[in-house]
């Protein structure tokens, strides 16, 4: 087969920047090696996941297909041209079409349902998903998961593998627990993975993420200017935005809630130490908000449960960041998530530009919240950090004395 197909340069990204086809092409590849984590395989399993081989057997072969697939978005032809057998090739054009679509064909009958291929596949496409109920923890991409241990069931580790992938193309990198992601860290850092699935595709776009830093996240004073304050409810968390964390402050870990560029990394923590949650400051543009929210909110307590000071940001850390903190806040303080969203708001000199941050926080937490700014601030929004004040109306100029105050 031939050699690993190399992204081709490209002017423009043809993706807006919230394109779910981003979360769900890194999910194919970080859903294949997390899958290996699930489920307890050798950790070389995992590890050969990264290194491609269309040549090789198990998961490596398994890396060739995923990585055939996504350049298969921009190049459907070289599924056929790099892919020998019919079951490989009906497999990888279903992930294609997961990855383009976010639904899991039915299975080809050309694969056998015995195979790791195949079990794989099977289990990715018919186990259920649960409705979504935010206040009793049940979301709907935790049909994952769920698939991973039905293929480990019906055909040992590389099945479970193969359902990774699949359902991970499904849900999305956003809907793979962080817990796995956290343990597949300890074994390979999954951010060349996503780097590699993203831009091969998509293509290459020097300019956007994943191959810049900063200027996906725009240019304003609260993404500049570094900012940081203790959460309201633990001193031991430490709230901020983008350019506080590039100052490599004083912490033992990073929750960072917003996508960060090669260079933004905090390399100075231990891998496991630095947790990177996919998660858009846009209306409508997760995947998997809930989830993600209450994902985020469970790895700083688990940070905290191990006795670290950990910093949870996004890029203004106006927005995102007090979701996930008041979330937090009722998750392991016990606070009320009305009260700590406003506590937490009131921190960061955040905003509700993305009313369904807070909708879902206060979801998760059993609360409905269909109208945040009227509820949290029935008397209008505080003072945004970042932004002037409004100038102040003029004055008029004082009295003489003894003139008529009618200016007769």
């Amino acid at each position: 087969m031939p050699a690993t197909p190399r992204p081709r340069p490209s002017p423009a990204s043809p993706w807006h920047r919230n394109d779910p086809r981003h979360d769900r092409a890194a999910g194919a590849w970080i859903g294949a090696a997390a899958a290996a984590c699930i489920v307890g395989a050798p950790p070389a399993m995992a590890e050969e996941a990264a290194h491609p081989d269309g040549d090789g057997s198990g998961p490596a072969l398994l890396a060739w297909l995923v990585t055939t697939a996504l350049h298969g978005l921009r190049d459907p032809s070289v599924i056929a041209k790099a892919v020998d057998t019919d079951p490989e090739q009906a497999w990888t054009c279903a992930l294609r079409a997961t990855v383009a679509h976010g639904t899991v064909p039915a299975p080809d009958p050309a694969v056998p349902p015995h195979t790791p291929l195949g079990a794989g596949w099977h289990a990715a496409r018919t186990t259920p998903a649960p409705a979504l109920e935010p206040a009793r923890a049940v979301f709907p991409c935790s049909q994952l998961v769920e698939a991973v241990w039905r293929a480990y069931a019906a055909a040992g580790d590389e099945a479970a593998m193969y359902a990774g992938a699949m359902a991970g193309a499904r849900w999305g990198v956003s809907g793979i627990p962080l817990q796995a992601q956290r343990r597949l860290t300890d074994i390979t850092p999954p951010r060349p993975l996503i780097t590699r699935a993203v831009v091969l595709a998509r293509g290459s776009a020097p300019g956007a993420w994943p191959e810049s830093d900063g200027l996906h996240t725009g240019a304003h004073p609260s993404i500049e200017q570094p900012f940081h304050t203790p959460h309201p409810h633990d001193p031991g968390v430490v709230l901020g935005n983008l350019s506080y964390l590039r100052s490599a402050p004083e912490v033992d870990a990073v929750v960072s809630l917003n996508r960060l560029g090669p260079g933004e990394t905090p390399s100075w923590l231990p891998p496991r130490d630095r947790v990177e949650v996919w998660l858009a400051d846009a209306e409508n543009a997760n995947l998997n908000l809930h989830f993600v929210l209450d994902e985020a909110a469970s790895a700083l307590a688990g940070l905290r449960a191990e006795g670290k000071r950990v910093l949870l940001h996004c890029a203004a850390g106006q927005s995102r960041t007090p979701a996930v903190a008041a979330h937090y806040a009722a998750l392991a303080c016990g606070a009320d998530v009305v009260q700590a969203l406003r506590a937490a708001i009131r921190a960061t000199g955040g905003h509700l530009d993305t009313p369904a941050l807070s909708r879902a926080a206060a979801a998760l937490n059993g609360v409905d919240l269909p109208d945040p700014a009227a509820r949290l601030f029935p008397e209008g929004l505080p003072p945004r950090r970042g932004r002037p004040p409004a100038d102040p109306p003029p004055k008029a100029p004082p009295a003489r004395q003894g003139a008529d105050p009618a200016g007769r």
